[in-house]
């Protein structure tokens, strides 16, 4: 059902009452009443604006129903996949591995970083387990993700970011043959398409953003030259790594979107080091994950 899109339909007078599920399973004609259930509880289904997890909602005439039928594609994920870096009572850092996203997309919440941190913590015993999204990494990057697992942490470690006291650290392989370092200080705007630009001047929306880079080391792979790069960032917009190395006219290897990809390549970026003031106790915490092999400052 990949790429089949949204599909949105009113509920008319004779289906006053009906249960959500047997209603979508009516209206797809393609799915089974048990696959409308599932497909709730995936989070594909919205009422009005609404995502709706229970299926044994009864509809009202002439509320709006949107359904996105590829969250039936999105499995939960294993609780291998939370591999702590740090962890309190107050927040963990977890290390992310490619592919995985962070938190729900408009089309699910299932198969997410934060829907399963919050099994594993239910799992140990912690009665209805709260995970607060602090900030996101690509789906298709890997490394250091932060969540606070108290609500009292939120605000403080919040400030840090839009302070942009919280040092942030990435390795990424990129194209061409950049120098010993680089900034850049290009705004950013987020287009409606979901893809993220250079501001033109005098766009209102565009928001704020630096980069620095580093040069580690240079690579020779079959496909042409990679360098090595580390960056920094002061803030954190959406694909700002990405864009900012692509405008300097170094995308990253297998970023398709901002510049070109082989075939089935992964994104190399990852995310490997985080610092920031404890949010409760005030402490530096220093984190950093372990490395990927393409990662590793070697000749």
């Amino acid at each position: 059902m990949a790429g089949t899109g949204p599909v949105r339909f009113r509920v008319v007078d004779s289906e006053e009452g009906t249960l959500l599920f047997n209603l979508i399973a009516r209206r797809m004609g393609t799915i089974s009443a048990q696959e409308g259930r599932d497909l709730i509880k995936a989070g594909g289904v919205y009422v009005g604006h609404l995502r709706v997890r229970v299926p044994t909602v009864r509809v009202v005439p002439g509320e709006r129903i949107t359904v996105y039928p590829e969250a039936l594609e999105h499995r939960p994920l294993p609780a291998s996949s939370v591999k702590f870096v740090h962890r309190d009572s107050a927040f963990v850092v977890l290390d992310k591995p490619a592919g995985v996203p962070v938190a729900q997309t408009k089309q699910s919440s299932r198969g997410t970083l934060s829907e399963v941190l919050r099994r594993v913590l239910a799992q140990e015993g912690m009665k209805r387990p709260y995970v607060g999204v602090v900030h996101r990494l690509d789906h298709r990057a890997s490394g250091l993700v932060l969540f606070t697992i108290r609500d009292i942490a939120n605000k403080s470690i919040h400030r840090q970011f839009v302070d942009h006291t919280i040092e942030r650290d990435y390795r990424l392989l990129v194209a061409g043959n950049p120098p010993e370092t680089m900034q850049c200080d290009a705004p950013l705007l987020e287009r409606r398409d979901g893809r993220v630009s250079v501001a033109e001047a005098g766009e209102s929306a565009a928001r704020d953003a630096r980069t620095h880079f580093r040069r580690l080391v240079a690579r020779e792979d079959p496909g042409g030259g990679r360098v090595l790069l580390e960056a920094r960032l002061e803030t954190g917009r959406t694909h700002q790594i990405r864009v900012h190395a692509a405008h300097l006219g170094h995308p990253i290897a297998g970023d398709a979107k901002y510049g070109e990809a082989k075939p089935d390549e992964e994104l190399r970026l990852h995310a490997y080091r985080m610092a920031f003031d404890h949010p409760l106790t005030g402490d530096r915490i220093d984190v950093c994950s372990t490395l990927p092999e393409w990662a590793m400052e070697r000749e």
